[in-house]
């Protein structure tokens, strides 16, 4: 399956947090967890902004 999935378990359980109606483009390697605020992550989606998700 093909999407952007986060866990805040350490991996032992994953959320997808896009669909397949809601693409964000193609990622590749350009995501990136913040290392100042605890469960940030920036997302690039190749020419439609850079997205930000936290985990609350």
């Amino acid at each position: 399956m093909r999407g952007i999935f986060r866990s805040t378990d350490a991996g032992a359980s994953w959320t997808r947090i896009d669909d397949d109606a809601h693409q964000w483009g193609w990622t590749g390697a350009s995501i990136t967890g913040d290392p100042r605020v605890h469960g940030r992550v920036y997302v690039a989606t190749n020419g439609r902004g850079i997205l930000r998700g936290d985990t609350s």
